[in-house]
Parts: structure tokens; sequence; C-alpha cells
């Protein structure tokens, strides 16, 4: 849709608290690459070699779980094929024949990274893995991961690969924690789960950060093979802020989590700058009145240092009620693109001294 090129100046806000910050340019961690990045917003706060493709081993795992809770029922049994029991590597050692609940599986596969639980979920889900593996490279496109290729469910990379990078799997990291079921997996320490045949299984959780590393973490998934070396993505909430932290090819990944946590949480805030609500705009020149329908917030270093704008793009024309994009800006840089709508005014019909009377009389209307 096109827009009209005029930028209207909302608001100037400038954060003024004073506290002394380390710059990102002094951090270092082992990881080969990896990022930081704001949950609500997408906002990054570190990065080193975010667009570098590489192996990423088991946090594949976080595609195919979000994948198949959007997809399926997750109460419905899940049977065990050959294929699956034949899978290689980390496994929940699935028995041929018997039947485990979808949501079994998913904690199956996000707490123990079970390679059968993959493969039997996307049999399921997809009808066959490569149906399944065609679902994963649509959803990733369709959030925006535009660096990523998939051809198995699991992170396998002897016969077939998965490549990604740093930034993509932080944007599908962002994208699952926004659904409460995927939160509630990733975020459980141990899982029980019994199958139609009376077979129980107990999982408890790999990721170390998870189960009381880190007193902040929320969740997160692990991963290795030979190739992908260590793969870890972990999201952390302190206070009214939470992060996501991604690192391939780790050397020291749990201390490079916590150290780019404690960099974000103690370097940065949420700042709210606009109310869900009508907005108000200086050198109006619209009739309408101007309303978001969610608040705006930013995250903005705590020293001081940043400037946050905001500016009114408006479309030429309309869209239904959208009339336009809010933009957030950063020291001049966009961040954020917020729907802007105009506020609709009830219509009251006209009525005539003469029907107000008979309305009156017929108890509709009171004078």
């Amino acid at each position: 849709m096109k827009k009209i090129k005029i930028l209207l100046t909302i608001a100037i806000f400038v954060v003024l608290l004073a506290n002394d910050s380390n710059g990102v340019s002094a951090m270092e961690i082992s990881s080969q690459c990896g990022i930081l990045m704001e949950q609500s917003t997408g906002r990054v706060l570190y990065e080193k070699c975010p667009d570098d493709q590489m192996y990423i081993a088991s946090i594949t795992k976080i595609l195919t779980t979000i994948v198949a809770i959007e997809n399926a029922n997750l109460d419905e049994w899940v049977e065990i094929s050959d294929n699956v029991t034949r899978q290689v590597g980390s496994a929940l050692y699935l028995t041929l024949g018997d039947q485990v609940k979808l949501i079994d599986l998913l904690y199956g596969l996000m707490l123990r990274s079970g390679n059968d639980a993959a493969m039997a979920i996307a049999e399921f889900v997809g009808g066959d893995e490569a149906s399944f593996v065609k679902m994963m490279n649509d959803k990733a496109k369709e959030i925006g991961m535009t660096n990523s290729v998939f051809q198995n469910p699991s992170g396998l990379d002897e016969t077939t690969y998965n490549l990604s990078t740093a930034r993509d799997m932080a944007i599908i990291m962002q994208y699952a924690m926004n659904n409460p079921i995927f939160r509630e997996i990733t975020g459980t320490e141990t899982h029980k789960a019994t199958t139609k045949n009376g077979m129980t299984y107990v999982w408890h959780n790999k990721h170390k950060l998870v189960t009381g590393y880190y007193e902040y973490a929320i969740g997160g998934k692990t991963g290795f093979t030979k190739q992908a070396r260590r793969t870890l993505v972990t999201s952390a909430r302190k206070d009214d802020m939470e992060l996501v932290v991604v690192t391939l090819k780790a050397g020291d990944d749990w201390n490079d989590h916590m150290n780019l946590f404690n960099y974000g949480f103690d370097n940065y805030q949420v700042q709210t700058i606009i109310e869900p609500g009508e907005i108000q705009v200086s050198n109006q020149t619209l009739s309408n009145k101007l309303y978001v329908e969610k608040m705006v917030n930013v995250i903005v270093k705590k020293d001081g240092s940043e400037k946050v704008t905001t500016n009114l793009s408006l479309y030429k024309k309309a869209k239904d009620n959208e009339v336009g994009l809010l933009q957030v800006l950063i020291n001049g840089e966009i961040q954020q693109e917020i729907p802007v709508y105009k506020a609709i005014t009830p219509k009251v019909e006209s009525q005539s001294w003469f029907d107000k009377l008979i309305n009156w009389f017929t108890g509709a209307v009171s004078f």
C-alpha cells in the first residue's frame, strides 16, 4: 500500500536515567556466532556474525515443536513406526507399535532431544517426513527466517542437514515463546508420560540454565553434532524484560548465555512510550481522531544515550479503518511499525419532532 511521504512527528522521548554501562564491543563470547535479542520488540542488543549460515543440530526441534503445536491435536495417540525406532543419536527409546500422545512426544522432543520423537511427530503431523519438512520451511519463511534451510525434523546432519543462522534461530524462538503451550513445554524441568501399552517414561530437561544453573532462564533447547558442535538457545526473564540468546559452534555456551543475559538486564530497560487508545498528534491536520490498539514499548539503554522518536506515516488510501503506521525510531533507526486507526464516530440518525413525539408516547424515547 502506498503511503503519503509526509511524516508527522507525534512525540519525542529521551531516557534520562543515569547508569554506567559497558559497550557491546567490549564483550567477547566463546561461540563462533551469537545474538542477544529482546523478546517483545525483536531489538538486537548484541550480535556476532548473526547471519552466517551454519549447521544447527537439535535446536532445529524448536521449529519442529511449534509446527506440530499449530497443526495437530496434541491429545491424539501417535503410533510408533519401524522408521521411528531406527533413528540414530539421542532417543526416547520408543517401542515399535506402541502409541504415545503427541503432547508427550513434544515434551520428549524438547526436554530429552529424542530424534525418534522428532520422526514420530513428523510422520503423524505431516503424513510423512518430506511433507512435514515442507511445513517447517513454509513456517520459517512465513515468520521471516530468510537464511534457513531444513531437510529433517531433528537436526541430524549425517545424510541430510539443517542450516540456519543465529538471527533466524532467535526469530523462531521469539515466535515460539509467544505460544503458551510451547512456553510451558520448554520451561518444564521434568515430565512423566505413559504410553497406551502402559510404558512409563520420565524425562528431565537437558538445558542446565533452565533447570537451575541460571535463575532467570525460562526455556530453551540444546544441540550437538560433530559438524555443528555445541548449539544453544535460551530465553530468560527478569522483572519486565525478556531476552533470547542463541549461540552456534560454542566453546563455553553456558557462560556465553549468562554473560549476554546479564549484559542485557544490566544495561537496558523497557520504556512504555504510548498507551493503547487515542494518540495526540502535533501539527494535526486530520479531522479524525487516531488511536493505536496496543501498548508501545521500546528497549533502551539505561545510561540515557539513546533518543526515541515516533513518526506517523499516513497511507495515501486507507485500508478499512487503518490509516497509517506509527514508526518508532531509536537514534533515527526504525525499530517498530504499529498500525494506526481512525476512531469511528457512531451514527446518530436525526428525528423529526413528530417522530420524537410518537416515540415518547410509545416509550421509546424520553425528553
